[in-house]
């Protein structure tokens, strides 16, 4: 009897086991899934304000051009006359209405077709989104097209979603309002990544910055930068560097 209860106790906890690693399974997938569906549906809405970003450019030229003759004609009459102080005084109107009409946003982030996965490209259409209305500087550069980067591509996103989100809100607060986010590959393959924000104030002490619960701000839970280092200890071919220099914090990512 004493036999037969502790196989029953036995075989109880392996089917408990078993229920409970298929719910943890079960439970896994459905937060991965829910994730993918909330990637799908932001870039759903960034491919659209972007869209709608590039008629109204597109629209403003056209009426640029309509009247393009007409200001030709008027360059022409003021050097005929040899009016060179009107030239002068019109050329800088014309500038000053050029840079009013013409103003595009898409010049920032021109380079962004050499992004060729969705979801990356999606993700720093609305982070380029959040640094315009914000009225943060920012110059984006990505000369050669990565059609792969070798990385998870939920992790790839939230990799650059904690850097950007940390450059937006570290930026906001300086004076300069600055962010420069360079990405290119090398003939090797490699995928280097380099962002560049202004700050406030210069970083103390940069191998504070990803351990758990540090922050320089009091209401944050510090936990985004540590997360980075989860990711490099998840990829050996993941290399993360900080640096601060003259008010200016950067990351170097090197993905192999």
């Amino acid at each position: 009897m004493f036999d037969t209860f502790i196989n029953g106790v036995l075989i109880f906890v392996i089917i408990e086991f078993l229920i409970m690693l298929g719910l943890f399974i079960y439970l896994n997938l459905r937060s991965r899934q829910r994730y993918e569906s909330k990637l799908e549906k932001q870039h759903l809405d960034n491919l659209q304000t972007y869209t709608k970003q590039l008629e109204q450019n597109q629209l403003k030229l056209r009426k640029f051009k309509h009247d393009y003759k007409n200001i030709l004609l008027s360059i022409t009459e003021l050097a005929k006359e040899g009016d060179n102080e009107g030239l002068i005084l019109y050329l800088s109107k014309l500038k000053l209405y050029s840079d009013s009409e013409l103003q595009q946003h898409t010049d920032d982030y021109q380079d962004i077709q050499n992004i060729k996965d969705t979801h990356v490209k999606s993700l720093l259409l609305n982070k380029f989104f959040t640094m315009e209305q914000s009225q943060i500087h920012y110059h984006f550069e990505c000369k050669t097209p990565i059609n792969q980067i070798n990385l998870n591509i939920i992790d790839i996103v939230r990799l650059l979603s904690i850097l950007l989100d940390n450059a937006i809100e570290e930026a906001g607060e300086s004076s300069e309002k600055n962010i420069d986010i360079l990405i290119y590959k090398n003939v090797d393959n490699t995928t280097e990544i380099t962002l560049t924000n202004t700050v406030a104030h210069s970083a103390s002490n940069i191998n504070q910055l990803t351990k758990i619960g540090f922050s320089s701000k009091s209401n944050h839970s510090g936990l985004g930068l540590s997360i980075l280092e989860d990711l490099k200890q998840k990829y050996p071919n993941l290399f993360i560097h900080f640096s601060s220099n003259n008010y200016q914090f950067t990351t170097q990512i090197i993905i192999n």
